[in-house]
Protein backbone atom coordinates (compact mmCIF):
# COMPACT_ATOMS: atom_id res chain seq x y z
CA UNK A 1 0.00 0.00 0.00
CA UNK A 2 1.13 3.52 -0.77
CA UNK A 3 2.29 5.52 2.25
CA UNK A 4 0.41 8.79 2.49
CA UNK A 5 0.13 11.29 5.29
CA UNK A 6 -3.01 11.08 7.43
CA UNK A 7 -4.40 14.19 5.73
CA UNK A 8 -3.66 12.84 2.26
CA UNK A 9 -5.40 9.55 3.11
CA UNK A 10 -8.40 11.41 4.53
CA UNK A 11 -8.51 13.55 1.37
CA UNK A 12 -8.54 10.41 -0.82
CA UNK A 13 -11.33 8.84 1.21
CA UNK A 14 -13.39 12.04 1.08
CA UNK A 15 -12.89 12.49 -2.67
CA UNK A 16 -14.57 9.12 -3.16
CA UNK A 17 -17.21 9.58 -0.43
CA UNK A 18 -18.23 13.13 -1.32
CA UNK A 19 -17.56 13.18 -5.04
CA UNK A 20 -16.40 16.77 -4.59
CA UNK A 21 -12.66 17.37 -4.62
CA UNK A 22 -12.78 20.91 -3.26
CA UNK A 23 -14.98 19.90 -0.33
CA UNK A 24 -12.77 16.88 0.30
CA UNK A 25 -9.78 19.21 0.52
CA UNK A 26 -11.67 21.60 2.82
CA UNK A 27 -12.56 18.79 5.26
CA UNK A 28 -9.29 16.86 5.13
CA UNK A 29 -7.05 19.87 5.64
CA UNK A 30 -9.19 21.72 8.21
CA UNK A 31 -9.46 24.79 6.01
CA UNK A 32 -10.74 28.01 7.53
CA UNK A 33 -14.36 28.86 6.67
CA UNK A 34 -13.17 32.11 5.07
CA UNK A 35 -11.02 30.26 2.51
CA UNK A 36 -12.36 30.75 -1.00
CA UNK A 37 -13.85 27.77 -2.85
CA UNK A 38 -11.52 28.48 -5.75
CA UNK A 39 -8.49 28.09 -3.48
CA UNK A 40 -9.77 24.72 -2.22
CA UNK A 41 -10.47 23.57 -5.79
CA UNK A 42 -6.96 24.58 -6.91
CA UNK A 43 -5.30 22.85 -3.96
CA UNK A 44 -7.38 19.71 -4.51
CA UNK A 45 -6.38 19.72 -8.17
CA UNK A 46 -2.71 20.01 -7.19
CA UNK A 47 -3.03 17.09 -4.78
CA UNK A 48 -4.59 14.93 -7.46
CA UNK A 49 -1.60 15.59 -9.71
CA UNK A 50 0.42 13.52 -7.22
CA UNK A 51 0.50 10.01 -8.68
CA UNK A 52 0.41 8.34 -5.25
CA UNK A 53 -2.74 10.24 -4.27
CA UNK A 54 -4.44 9.59 -7.61
CA UNK A 55 -3.54 5.90 -7.40
CA UNK A 56 -5.00 5.71 -3.88
CA UNK A 57 -8.27 7.37 -4.99
CA UNK A 58 -8.55 4.87 -7.86
CA UNK A 59 -7.80 2.02 -5.44
CA UNK A 60 -10.55 3.15 -3.05
CA UNK A 61 -13.03 3.46 -5.95
CA UNK A 62 -12.11 -0.03 -7.22
CA UNK A 63 -12.61 -1.52 -3.74
CA UNK A 64 -15.96 0.23 -3.42
CA UNK A 65 -17.12 -1.07 -6.79
CA UNK A 66 -15.97 -4.56 -5.88
CA UNK A 67 -17.69 -4.45 -2.48
CA UNK A 68 -20.93 -3.30 -4.06
CA UNK A 69 -20.57 -5.62 -7.06
CA UNK A 70 -20.97 -2.73 -9.46
CA UNK A 71 -19.17 -2.86 -12.75
CA UNK A 72 -19.72 -1.74 -16.31
CA UNK A 73 -21.74 -4.83 -17.21
CA UNK A 74 -24.01 -4.44 -14.17
CA UNK A 75 -24.73 -0.83 -15.12
CA UNK A 76 -25.47 -1.82 -18.71
CA UNK A 77 -27.79 -4.59 -17.46
CA UNK A 78 -29.72 -2.11 -15.33
CA UNK A 79 -30.15 0.25 -18.27
CA UNK A 80 -31.16 -2.68 -20.48
CA UNK A 81 -33.88 -3.58 -17.99
CA UNK A 82 -35.30 -0.05 -18.24
CA UNK A 83 -35.22 -0.28 -22.03
CA UNK A 84 -36.97 -3.67 -21.96
CA UNK A 85 -39.70 -2.37 -19.63
CA UNK A 86 -40.31 0.60 -21.90
CA UNK A 87 -40.55 -1.68 -24.96
CA UNK A 88 -43.00 -3.92 -23.10
CA UNK A 89 -45.11 -0.91 -22.11
CA UNK A 90 -45.23 0.27 -25.72
CA UNK A 91 -46.20 -3.20 -26.92
CA UNK A 92 -49.00 -3.54 -24.34
CA UNK A 93 -50.28 -0.05 -25.16
CA UNK A 94 -50.68 -1.03 -28.84
CA UNK A 95 -53.01 -3.92 -28.03
CA UNK A 96 -56.73 -3.31 -28.51
CA UNK A 97 -58.12 -6.11 -26.37
CA UNK A 98 -56.12 -6.20 -23.21
CA UNK A 99 -56.68 -8.49 -20.23
CA UNK A 100 -57.07 -7.22 -16.69
CA UNK A 101 -53.70 -8.75 -15.87
CA UNK A 102 -52.07 -6.81 -18.74
CA UNK A 103 -53.86 -3.60 -17.69
CA UNK A 104 -52.34 -3.95 -14.22
CA UNK A 105 -48.95 -4.52 -15.85
CA UNK A 106 -49.36 -1.34 -17.96
CA UNK A 107 -50.17 0.76 -14.88
CA UNK A 108 -47.26 -0.76 -12.97
CA UNK A 109 -44.87 -0.09 -15.86
CA UNK A 110 -46.20 3.46 -16.29
CA UNK A 111 -45.37 4.12 -12.64
CA UNK A 112 -41.88 2.65 -13.05
CA UNK A 113 -40.77 4.05 -16.37
CA UNK A 114 -41.03 7.21 -18.41
CA UNK A 115 -39.93 7.97 -21.94
CA UNK A 116 -37.11 10.11 -20.57
CA UNK A 117 -35.81 7.09 -18.61
CA UNK A 118 -35.74 5.09 -21.84
CA UNK A 119 -33.87 7.83 -23.71
CA UNK A 120 -31.50 8.38 -20.79
CA UNK A 121 -30.66 4.68 -20.64
CA UNK A 122 -30.01 4.52 -24.36
CA UNK A 123 -27.81 7.58 -24.10
CA UNK A 124 -25.86 6.16 -21.15
CA UNK A 125 -25.23 2.81 -22.84
CA UNK A 126 -24.22 4.55 -26.06
CA UNK A 127 -21.67 6.69 -24.20
CA UNK A 128 -20.36 3.78 -22.12
CA UNK A 129 -19.73 1.69 -25.21
CA UNK A 130 -18.26 4.61 -27.17
CA UNK A 131 -20.91 4.37 -29.87
CA UNK A 132 -21.84 8.04 -29.90
CA UNK A 133 -20.39 10.69 -32.16
CA UNK A 134 -17.98 13.05 -30.42
CA UNK A 135 -19.84 16.08 -29.18
CA UNK A 136 -19.02 19.14 -31.22
CA UNK A 137 -19.12 22.50 -29.57
CA UNK A 138 -19.28 25.55 -31.74
CA UNK A 139 -17.63 28.60 -30.31
CA UNK A 140 -17.74 32.02 -31.83
CA UNK A 141 -14.84 34.18 -30.78
CA UNK A 142 -14.69 37.82 -31.65
CA UNK A 143 -11.38 39.56 -31.26
CA UNK A 144 -11.29 43.28 -31.55
CA UNK A 145 -7.97 44.99 -32.01
CA UNK A 146 -7.85 48.62 -31.07
CA UNK A 147 -4.91 50.58 -32.35
CA UNK A 148 -3.83 53.58 -30.35
CA UNK A 149 -1.75 56.30 -31.89
CA UNK A 150 1.13 57.67 -29.94
CA UNK A 151 1.78 61.35 -30.02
Amino acid sequence: MIKLTDKQEKFCQLVVDLGNQAEAYRQAYDVKPTTKDNTCANNAYKLLQNNDILTRVEEIRANLKKANKIDKQWIIDQHQEIIDWYKELKQLAKQEDISDKDKKRVYMLKDLIKGSDFRGSLDSITKMLGLNEPEKVKQDIKIEIIEKKRD
